[in-house]
């Protein structure tokens, strides 16, 4: 084995030149250069080492909130998903049908066909069953808006007014402040309406924190 007098790191025979530090290797290090290389000290994990703790981390892991969608949004998105299910569960359907009947030629055996055949089916079942969600989405939204009217105005006329707001220290910096502000609206608003859903509630906490 060689070694680089420089960087001290070993090479395998064979090798003359450290290509890191261009310099030629010596067999042997100098004691005083075997001094500067620090060995790694031995380490033992105490018996109640538990490295799924060090994971997860301390306390409960956070909850994912997806981010708010008006209900013409999740409408639009419904509606679309329903027409590219029944599009393509339509369309393969019928080219699996004609293949089964021999018009059309594929270099499958007829139980792969039928196997596709069933899944074409399952596409447009989704997509009928898309397009019931969707209908139904389109119905909520009126009380969707009028619930959000709702909040709207009981936090204009009250909910900004609760003790948790009106006592938040003005003169944090203003990043701090404003998270303990949306934290503070976030708590009046669920304990006044407690069945709100959390990426509404998120959505209105942030627009009552940027108003003026």
């Amino acid at each position: 084995m060689a070694w680089c007098p420089k960087c001290k790191n070993e090479y395998r025979a064979g090798i003359t030149h450290c290509p890191d530090c261009d310099v030629d290797l010596v067999e042997e290090l100098l004691q005083e250069q075997k001094e500067g290389i620090e060995a790694p000290e031995d380490y033992e994990f105490p018996e109640d080492f538990d490295p799924g703790a060090i994971l997860e981390g301390p306390g409960e892991k956070p909850v994912y909130v997806k981010a708010y969608k008006s209900p013409e949004e999740r409408y639009g998105d419904m509606r679309s998903s329903a027409w590219t299910f029944l599009a393509v569960g339509g369309i393969g359907f019928v080219v699996m049908v004609l293949a089964l009947m021999g018009i059309l030629t594929f270099p499958f055996h007829d139980f792969a066909l039928i196997v596709m055949l069933l899944l074409f089916v399952t596409f447009v079942v989704i997509g009928i069953v898309s397009f019931q969600n969707a209908k139904k989405l389109k119905a909520l939204a009126s009380a969707e808006h009028a619930l959000i009217d709702e909040i709207t105005n009981w936090y204009h006329t009250e909910g900004m007014e609760a003790e948790a707001i009106t006592s938040l220290d003005a003169s944090l910096p203003e990043e701090i402040f404003y998270l303990r502000k949306y934290e503070a609206v976030c708590d009046v608003i669920r304990a006044h309406f407690p069945d709100i859903r959390e990426d509404l509630l998120n959505k209105l906490a942030s627009d009552f924190c940027e108003e003026a």
